[in-house]
């Protein structure tokens, strides 16, 4: 049968761990991604050019591979125009879907910061909309899941926030309601995506854990240390479609 391997890593922040980022890059050996996924905070406080340093490397050692992000919380609002503009190549997904062909398996994705159980001080002082965002959130991903699934064999969850308090242990536990969303984790359970996929967790000494069958991986690189490799095995329900899509059709 048919495999479909990710590369996937988030919390890169610029130059912040860029060298911790090379590394792991280079020691992927033997694994040749059909997709690499960034997981947000691959900058850090909106430098948007840092994202030329990790692009270069991806480019170099996997030139024709498609990659697909979505914003973290460095990813300032305010910068996403500017990153859509100047890394064009990247698939941006912001509570959105795509559907890609890989490997011959139609892959959807589902693409969203994510959502928090409570907001940061910053946050309460400058985006108090945000506590209605993040309560809405997961309803509108919920939707986007069992809509891409009824053109996917395969469908990937990919969030910056994390997704599950199981994948975030080793944080301090008062901080759990600033890492995720249980309520994402109810999505999860209720539409079940055949994986999920989030970052934002530094500390997380668990970092991979099953809800209900659905595997769950924390790609933050400083806490995994490496870059994830991830294989799955789909089950083909539809003819391959040549290229990709942006949307939910194609």
């Amino acid at each position: 049968m048919g495999v479909v391997r990710i590369c996937a890593v988030g919390d890169v922040h610029g130059r912040r761990y860029f060298n911790i980022f090379t590394a792991s890059l280079k020691a992927i050996i033997g694994f040749k991604p059909h997709v690499c996924i960034f997981a947000g905070d691959m900058i850090d406080e909106g430098k948007v050019e840092d994202l030329d340093l990790i692009m270069n490397e991806v480019r170099s050692r996997y030139p024709s591979v498609p990659i697909i992000s979505v914003f973290g919380n460095e990813e300032y609002h305010e910068v996403e125009n500017l990153l859509i503009k100047r890394y064009p190549e990247i698939l941006w997904l912001d509570d959105s879907p795509a559907i890609l062909t890989l490997n011959g398996f139609r892959v959807g994705f589902v693409g969203t910061r994510g959502a928090l159980e409570r907001l940061t001080y910053w946050q309460k002082r400058h985006k108090p909309e945000l506590e209605f965002i993040y309560r809405e959130r997961p309803k509108v991903i919920e939707k986007l899941i069992m809509e891409v699934r009824k053109y996917s064999d395969l469908v990937v969850l990919v969030s910056h926030y994390a997704t599950t308090y199981l994948t975030v242990k080793g944080e301090p536990r008062k901080l759990y309601p600033y890492m995720g969303s249980r309520e994402m984790e109810r999505v999860i359970k209720e539409v079940k995506p055949d994986i999920v996929i989030h970052a934002h967790a530094h500390n997380a000494r668990v970092t991979e854990a099953s809800i209900d069958s659905v595997r769950v991986y924390n790609v933050s690189l400083p806490a995994r240390r490496e870059i994830a490799t991830i294989e799955v095995r789909p089950k083909k329900k539809f003819e391959p479609v040549a290229g990709r899509s942006s949307g939910v059709t194609s």
